[in-house]
């Protein structure tokens, strides 16, 4: 029988390897795993601080520790004994017994990467305009009967395509779905994979001549669920395996359910049939997250990680940080960090000052403008100065309206000062951004090649 004094010393010996000496002494040296079930793992350390930085900033690195000890990857909880929290002159409850006596919920049926987060919910994911149909196209899904052959029958949802750019939301709504199934379902076989660890396994497979495995594995599930799908693309071995292994769930009434950085008429190297599959269920866009959105999230992040944050602080965050959601976490756990190891009110010149690389990032918005311009100008083949002019043929109107609407969805910029930029009355610009959403929506090729500069922008 496992000890857990046993499993605790190889997880802090791969600990040790991603930490200095001196990080490693500091969060995980006093620590003891004190129980271990296939749900969750409890650790111990001796202070409340210390137990608040490693839940906040090292639960996922301690997730990932225990998985590659004991297999399977549980749900971390760290208790603080500065407080009596727990006794521990009592026996340690050595629950690792019962997964070996087959005790514990077996896990067998759920597969899942390193990373998975088990803590992302439908409770804490916050809804605004830019995400309210996937969110609820993603509930949806995970409120199916799927025990009741009429309703499998329907196939309504299925498959369902999220897209959108990186780090607004995705993949929390897919962890939300499989955390809601698999509690409603233990025994539905789940898969959730990435797209490129679909290619990676399927050319492992290949190598070892282990395919007949590799297509049981996937083609047997009850809920498949594949992020970033859009890595298939381009590669035909792999987009054969997928069309093979979708056709099979999809015929027998189990639920797809797949996320790419873009519609599928705009993945390029897609094949057709594969297009057409995916356009066959429902689509579902989640865009970068406005001012409110930011702002909520803001405040449910500091709320989650104990922090406090003025109303000043919060609005100069959410008005300066605008390209995804996953930088805003990074934000907080920064804050938090910088609150535990250095003490003190978090002021908003102190904050100004802890995140200015982060804003840098982000450049000033004129300044920012002025790539937009560039960028544009490069890409249709008119000059800057015939965009900022008065001129009124119709490939210089559309460029025009080309950067107003990607200003509006990179920068905070109002209409009234993009107007000023290009020396035009604010009217003249105000259908702009419907100009070009209409466009986008009737031309795939031009949508794919508004949202190409705009990754081109926001990833410089």
């Amino acid at each position: 029988m496992p000890n857990l004094t046993n499993i605790w010393i190889p997880i802090s010996e791969i600990l040790k390897s991603h930490h200095h000496d001196t990080a490693y002494n500091l969060w995980f040296s006093d620590m003891e795993l004190v129980s271990l079930t296939s749900k969750e793992a409890m650790f111990t350390t001796t202070q409340n601080a210390k137990r608040d930085v490693l839940l906040d900033i090292f639960a996922d690195e301690l997730a990932d520790a225990t998985f590659q000890v004991v297999g399977f990857r549980p749900r971390i909880i760290v208790i603080s004994t500065e407080n009596e929290e727990i006794d521990l002159s009592a026996p340690k409850i050595e629950r690792f017994e019962e997964i070996e006596r087959g005790e514990a919920t077996s896990t067998d049926d759920i597969v899942m990467p390193e990373d998975y987060r088990s803590d992302y919910t439908f409770d804490n994911f916050v809804v605004g305009a830019s995400n309210e149909f996937a969110y609820a196209a993603a509930r949806a899904v995970s409120e199916k009967d799927f025990n009741d052959p009429q309703t499998l029958r329907t196939n309504a949802y299925n498959p369902l395509f999220i897209y959108g750019p990186s780090g607004v939301g995705k993949t929390h709504l897919l962890y939300a779905i499989t955390n809601k199934l698999a509690k409603r379902y233990p025994k539905k076989k789940i898969v959730y994979i990435k797209g490129e660890e679909f290619t990676n396994q399927l050319v492992d497979a290949i190598r070892n001549k282990t395919t007949v495995e590799f297509r049981e594995k996937f083609r047997s599930v009850d809920i498949l669920l594949i992020d970033d799908i859009q890595f298939v693309a381009g590669r035909e071995a792999t987009q054969l395996e997928v069309f093979n292994t979708f056709n099979a769930i999809y015929e027998e009434r189990k639920q797809i359910i797949l996320t790419s950085d873009r519609p599928p008429n705009e993945i390029k190297t897609l094949e057709e049939r594969l297009r057409t599959r995916f356009l066959s269920g429902l689509l579902a866009d989640v865009s970068l997250p406005d001012f409110d959105l930011r702002l909520a999230i803001l405040q449910q992040k500091a709320k989650q990680n104990n922090i406090y944050l003025s109303t000043e602080i919060l609005r100069y965050i959410a008005e300066n940080i605008t390209s995804s959601i996953r930088q805003i976490e990074g934000i907080i756990k920064r804050l938090g960090a910088i609150k535990f190891l250095q003490g003190g009110e978090l002021t908003l010149e102190r904050v100004k000052e802890s995140i200015k690389d982060y804003i840098a990032v982000k450049g000033d918005d004129s300044k920012k403008f002025e790539e937009i311009l560039i960028a544009v100008s490069t890409k249709y083949g008119i000059s800057r100065e015939d965009i900022l002019s008065n001129k009124r043929n119709k490939e210089i109107v559309m460029a025009r309206h080309i950067c107003v609407y990607i200003a509006r969805e990179i920068t905070s910029l109002s209409q009234a000062q993009i107007a000023k930029i290009l020396n035009r009355d604010r009217s003249t610009l105000v259908s702009s951004e419907k100009v070009v959403k209409d466009r986008m929506a009737d031309d795939a090729d031009f949508a794919f090649d508004i949202r190409e500069l705009i990754r081109s922008l926001t990833q410089q």
